[in-house]
């Protein structure tokens, strides 16, 4: 087993971030997209999922941070970091290996989960397909996608889930021009036809529901 002497994060949740104090203290090499480092800087909370988290010591926040691209190598392989503006947080890092023709896209893709869209963090649901728009042309049918959670997928799976994601935020767009309320919005189950493939995850249809009312209308900041 090589020693680890660089590690990227993909965003700040603690399921991403947990390590970072070990291999930090042992003088591994942190990086992160900086909107990272300033979640990981003081206490954080997640609407409708009830997270809370930081905030975390020194060791433990990254100590290479850039704002939208970088480069890094590593042996042949050449790892290409890309933030295309909030989705899942507003720090996401997809991470492109080449020649390998990988894509470690962290939690804008769950297998088969609905995603989490942090509000609070900055994320959005058209973020988080302008993000998938934006790997989706980035890569090909021999790519292989690692997701946040769940099995590595193929690129057709990946298009597969954003075409979830098109046709749910479409129903909410429509529930919110007929003035329906959040509660309203749920009742009428705008996820139904997808629920059986991609709602038995860590986020409901209910409350994947909310979280995409909330941020097509005031953004989520006072949803709870």
């Amino acid at each position: 087993m090589r020693p680890v002497t660089r590690l990227v994060n993909t965003h700040w949740h603690f399921d991403h971030t947990g390590g970072n104090v070990f291999f930090g203290s042992a003088g591994v090499t942190i990086i992160a997209q900086e909107n990272v480092k300033k979640r990981l800087s003081s206490v954080q909370s997640v609407p409708f999922v009830g997270l809370r988290d930081g905030h975390y010591p020194p060791e433990a926040l990254p100590t290479i941070i850039y704002s939208s691209i970088m480069t890094l190598h590593q042996g042949p392989q050449q790892l290409l970091l890309v933030n295309y503006g909030p989705a899942h947080t507003d720090g996401d890092t997809v991470v492109y290996i080449s020649p390998a023709n990988v894509a470690v896209v962290g939690d804008i893709f769950s297998n088969h989960f609905y995603p989490i869209i942090d509000l609070a963090s900055g994320g959005s649901i058209d973020g988080v397909i302008h993000s998938l728009d934006e790997i989706l042309a980035r890569t090909d049918e021999q790519t292989k996608i690692v997701p946040g959670h769940g099995p590595v997928a193929t690129r057709a799976n990946l298009e597969e889930y954003r075409d979830m994601l098109v046709q749910v935020r479409q129903r909410i767009v429509d529930l919110i021009a007929a003035e329906k309320t959040i509660d309203e919005a749920v009742a009428a189950a705008p996820t139904k036809q997808f629920d059986a493939k991609w709602g038995s995850g860590y986020v409901p249809p209910n409350v994947f529901t909310k979280m995409v009312f909330s941020s097509l209308t005031y953004g989520g900041s006072t949803g709870r």
